[in-house]
């Protein structure tokens, strides 16, 4: 056997019994196979049936590739604790919304989760469970198209208030925070003071995941980006993560267990993110 031929035969051997993502440090399996033992038998059906087909990011693309080194030394901020808040736009959806609401669940950790109202009309049922399972509850406007809703400051408002109401109409409560999609208005002073006239809070992001830019990156790509920003020590000692739940997103729902075993090595606490309701 030549030489090129061994390193190839090498090669296909760690893809097929080193799948998922492997961290460093002997943390264990996490990614792909975590979420596959920790999820409910019909999700899992669901996570390689309807998947793998919704962004390209089959199941053979969980091979050795995705080792992830989530060796780092944990170092305090001098104001005390590092704290880290998941946030999640653009959702429900059907498959990838439960899959992460069942990572979330195994690590005994809350999120928030910024919600499209055409996508509620959807599956009210995902959002009410997101709900009872204790996770924060954030408005992204009723149908997030951008030309109708940058229309202008009002058309903005009316997008949000009738997301409002598809909101409250499910779950009972009114959130008062704000992400505007796109983060279109994000950088507006006079925006967010608008929308605080209302009774609404912008809420911005620090770290990108960069999960919704096209071509949709890998679950790899995601943790890597993610890893980058972390160990930037002028976000700390509070990160924002923006990351999405929408259809399509499944490189996300496999990225998720990696990301928060990395950030709980480095230190990190997690929080949703807190709101007075009306």
């Amino acid at each position: 056997m030549g030489k090129k031929t061994m390193i190839m035969f090498l090669i296909i051997f760690l893809a097929f019994v080193n799948q998922g993502c492997v961290a460093a440090k002997q943390l264990g399996v996490t990614g792909f196979p975590y979420i596959l033992r920790e999820s409910k038998t019909s999700m899992n059906q669901a996570f390689y049936s309807a998947g793998a087909e919704n962004n390209g990011d089959t199941v053979k693309s969980t091979g050795s590739e995705m080792i992830v080194n989530l060796e780092h030394k944990s170092v305090e901020p001098a104001g005390g604790q590092k704290k880290v808040y998941l946030t999640f736009d653009d959702g429900p959806d059907s498959v990838v919304t439960p899959l992460i609401l069942d990572t979330l669940d195994s690590y005994g950790i809350k999120a928030t989760f910024f919600v499209v109202g055409t996508e509620i009309e959807k599956y009210p049922e995902i959002l009410r469970d997101t709900a009872e399972r204790g996770h924060s509850i954030g408005n992204h406007t009723f149908n997030h198209r951008y030309q109708g809703i940058y229309s202008g400051k009002n058309s903005l408002l009316e997008s949000i208030r009738q997301n409002e109401e598809t909101i409250f109409r499910i779950t009972g409560k009114r959130p008062q925070m704000v992400r505007d999609p796109g983060g279109a208005v994000r950088k507006s002073e006079s925006a967010k003071k608008f929308l605080a006239e209302k009774g609404y809070r912008l809420v911005d992001w620090n770290v990108e995941s960069y999960d919704s830019r096209k071509p949709y990156l890998t679950a790899t790509e995601i943790i890597e980006k993610i890893r980058q920003q972390s160990l930037q020590e002028d976000l700390w000692p509070e990160m924002i993560i923006i990351m999405h739940d929408g259809k399509g997103h499944m490189a996300t729902a496999r990225a998720l267990p990696t990301v928060i075993d990395m950030l709980q090595n480095q230190g990190f606490q997690f929080e949703a993110l807190k709101q007075t309701l009306k």
